[in-house]
């Protein structure tokens, strides 16, 4: 999440989100020092933009293994669920070209994270806490 001198994001997809949420994300990412570094996250509330929360979390410079993208998505999962979210939605942006099949592997990855991370082991105990998650939905894929 590298920004400019003038502290905009230098990513196209950032600046974007960041430009029609008010500057929200460039503002919260610098109060939390946010620099998408792999195990940090971030949770946004934006009413009234169509989505209750925005969550980034980071993956580093070189998210190009298979034990990244799980990761990613045990993260997802556990941010779903201090969220209570029902419903998530992913962007992923790259800085290089993926191939379809590399993003089909990524998608399959980050999903098996996200089943993994929601699963509970409930053997041993009274009341269970069902998992709130439902869907998990790969929005967009895109090169910046």
């Amino acid at each position: 999440m590298t920004k400019d001198d003038s502290k905009r994001f230098e990513n196209s997809l950032l600046k974007n989100l960041d430009t029609k949420l008010g500057g929200h994300v460039s503002e919260a990412s610098s109060e939390e020092d946010f620099t998408g570094k792999p195990g940090q996250s971030m949770v946004l509330r934006v009413p009234g933009h169509g989505a209750k929360r925005i969550g980034f979390i980071g993956l580093g410079k070189s998210a190009a293994n298979a034990y990244t993208f799980h990761n990613f998505g045990e993260a997802i999962a556990a941010a779903a669920k201090n969220a209570q979210a029902s419903n998530v939605g992913i962007v992923l942006a790259s800085t290089g070209s993926t191939s379809n099949e590399s993003k089909l592997n990524i998608a399959s990855t980050i999903a098996s994270g996200t089943v993994l991370g929601t699963y509970e082991d409930n053997k041993f105990k009274s009341d269970s806490n069902k998992p709130v998650l439902k869907s998990v939905d790969i929005l967009e894929f895109s090169q910046v």
